[in-house]
């Protein structure tokens, strides 16, 4: 039999357990916390547009660079070279029209010519016909009248063969003329980008190239951390979800200065979250188990900084804690 003492004890701790768990029940109307959280922003991975060997890397590891800056440049030189290629082949182009638009001139000018003959010529025949009835013209210059007016359509039907033949070519030239000023256009946009910019304002993570290497159209050769949307997104369990709201202030801390406290506000809740890590993606997938324990469904939320991002550098993927108030 336990003694008067040992039953209180057990009786002080069953209790001060009730206790707790009633508190903490309790608690859980008031607010949620969160140990499984981080700091997050968006990282671009920048990759050249064209390939050629880097002249110059113009900014070093962990840079504070603005939207725009330019980080690496890709030596210029062939693609300067092919601008120029370019720009040749659209004055040629247009030369070539304007030939082309001058024989249309001349073929006109022979088909008009040829016109004139042939009406010439059907007006000597007509009058030699009339003259053949009474005998005033021999069978043999009646024959070569009409042997002139034959050769005298043949003329005109070629000129015209010509005239249209002419203007295809002016046709086909305008296309060819289309065709470099579009390859001028490429050249001169590639042209530009070889100049590595950066898109947003932010970091440079860091760089694994160097002024000398081979960079590759397509492939990233620099990354930046970007300034412009710092937020914290924790796993919040899912008895949480009915009172948790866009708007609600939270209360963080950071793992970069873990002992001062900040104020935030819920941005957003996710919809939904993927069953198992083996989903397409399309959501998000919140593990969940840790080392021993198994946790219960746990829901992304996304929560804003307040001025804190103005004020103090900020680290992509440092822990944070969050305590939500609803």
């Amino acid at each position: 039999m336990l003694s008067f003492v040992e039953r209180h004890v057990v009786a002080s701790i069953l209790g001060a357990v009730v206790l707790a768990f009633l508190v903490y029940e309790t608690s859980v109307r008031f607010f949620a916390y969160s140990g499984d959280a981080y700091v997050a922003t968006d990282v671009i991975f920048i990759a050249p547009e064209v390939s050629g060997p880097l002249a110059k890397v113009v900014v070093g590891d962990d840079a504070s660079v603005a939207a725009g800056a330019v980080l690496a440049e890709i030596e210029r030189e062939p693609f300067a070279l092919a601008v120029a290629a370019a720009e040749a082949q659209v004055t040629l182009a247009a030369e070539r029209i304007r030939l082309a638009e001058a024989a249309i001139d001349e073929s006109t000018a022979m088909v008009s010519a040829a016109r004139a003959s042939l009406d010439n010529a059907r007006r000597q025949q007509t009058r030699s016909e009339s003259l053949s009835q009474t005998g005033d013209i021999s069978a043999e210059a009646l024959d070569t009248v009409r042997r002139d007016a034959v050769v005298a359509a043949a003329d005109l039907q070629k000129a015209e063969s010509l005239a249209a033949v002419a203007q295809t070519l002016v046709t086909v030239r305008r296309a060819e003329q289309a065709t470099a000023a579009q390859a001028l256009a490429k050249a001169s946009y590639e042209l530009s980008r070889t100049r590595i910019v950066s898109p947003v304002k932010g970091r440079v993570a860091p760089l694994t190239v160097r002024t000398g290497d081979y960079a590759t159209a397509g492939k990233p050769l620099a990354a930046v951390v970007s300034d412009l949307d710092w937020h914290i997104v924790a796993a919040v369990d899912e008895r949480h979800l009915a009172r948790l709201k866009p708007g609600q202030s939270v209360l963080f801390t950071i793992g970069s200065d873990p002992w001062r406290p900040h104020w935030g506000t819920v941005r957003s809740i996710s919809p939904g979250i993927a069953r198992s890590a083996g989903e397409d993606g399309a959501l998000p997938y919140v593990p969940l188990s840790t080392d021993w324990i198994r946790l219960p469904r746990r829901f992304p939320v996304l929560i804003d900084m307040g001025d804190l991002p103005a004020r103090e550098r900020l680290y992509r993927g440092a822990d944070a804690r969050v305590l939500i108030w609803f």
